[in-house]
């Protein structure tokens, strides 16, 4: 007996796949039987799970949507002494009611798959295994890239990393943020990272293009504004912490930033004096000021832009209530 728990339905049905391919085989029209739990009872799925086939000796009894089983279970205990020997029971369940005594009762005996949410490093760790399993070649920044356009939906990721596949056959060397970015295409809005990068970078046009595609995809201007406000603090981070002696990891917990992106902000860091940071905040604090209290959102970032690549702020000057 099986009990595959958790709200996420990839992980769900990969549980399952894997469960039915070691029990039953690829062959499965006469050996799987599935029951929806809000149309069944647990004397229906005890009994299906006793009943015997004429066409395979191996069947398997599946319960999608088992938190919704009709009835107390009482038939369960009777069950559990005595098993069908060739049936597999698999339960699937988003959330079960623990606090019920059939719950207990079958979780105790079942063997628990989870399918929870992974999030964070768990997320980033489950997909990084599936790419070596592809043995698909993605450096740092494309792996980087795939999680900022896409999230932690493992079933959008995987279907990604599908086309990531397809389009790596015969290239040659590993896959480079650029090419996720063109492979996985306009239907995702652009990372609002790449502003980011672009303001560190003191990169102007590239910045105001990346900010009038962001705005056309519907990205809240207070939100662009944000992630600059949030560029600028790394930079006074990254100044601070020139002179640290750090390993990287340390310094890309320190920045907020994957490690790999640490050497490219202490360089761009160096391009920037305490007085343009200054003016960048002031310019930035500006543009925030006018937006919130009704002023044309996009003239009012791009000059916000224009003077915080710029020069030092003027003198006098003082930043707007935020």
């Amino acid at each position: 007996m099986h009990a595959v728990v958790g709200a996420d339905s990839y992980l769900a049905e990969q549980a399952l796949e894997s469960l039915l391919a070691d029990w039953v085989g690829a062959d499965r029209a006469d050996s799987v039987q599935v029951l929806r739990g809000d149309e069944t009872s647990w004397g229906r799925v005890l009994e299906a799970a006793r009943t015997g086939s004429l066409f395979s000796s191996r069947r398997a009894v599946v319960v999608r949507g088992a938190d919704g089983i009709k009835g107390e279970g009482d038939e369960l205990a009777a069950y559990l002494k005595d098993p069908s020997p060739d049936a597999r029971l698999v339960f699937m369940a988003g959330k079960p009611d623990k606090r019920k005594g059939v719950w207990k009762r079958l979780l105790d005996a079942a063997c628990v798959h989870s399918a929870e949410p992974l999030k964070g490093r768990a997320a980033r760790g489950y997909v990084a295994d599936q790419v070596r399993r592809r043995k698909l070649a993605l450096r740092e920044d494309a792996f980087e890239e795939l999680f900022e356009r896409v999230g932690q939906d493992l079933r959008r990721l995987m279907g990604e990393l599908d086309k990531l596949e397809a389009f790596a056959e015969g290239q040659r060397g590993p896959l480079g943020a650029d090419e996720v970015s063109a492979v996985l295409g306009r239907g995702l809005a652009q990372p609002l990272y790449r502003i980011g990068d672009a303001f560190v970078g003191r990169k102007r046009s590239e910045l105001l293009a990346l900010m009038e595609t962001v705005l056309e995809e519907g990205e809240p201007p207070l939100k662009v504004l944000a992630t600059l406000h949030y560029a600028a603090r790394r930079l006074r981070a990254a100044r601070g912490l020139r002179e640290a002696r750090l390993p990287r990891e340390a310094l890309a917990g320190r920045l907020g930033v994957p490690p790999f992106k640490v050497q490219e902000l202490m360089d761009a860091a160096r391009g920037w004096s305490e007085a343009q940071l200054e003016t960048a905040v002031f310019a930035l604090s500006e543009a925030d000021r006018k937006v919130k209290t009704g002023a044309d959102a996009r003239a009012a970032l791009a000059a916000a832009v224009v003077e915080a690549t710029g020069g030092a702020r003027r003198a006098g000057a003082r930043p707007g209530p935020r």
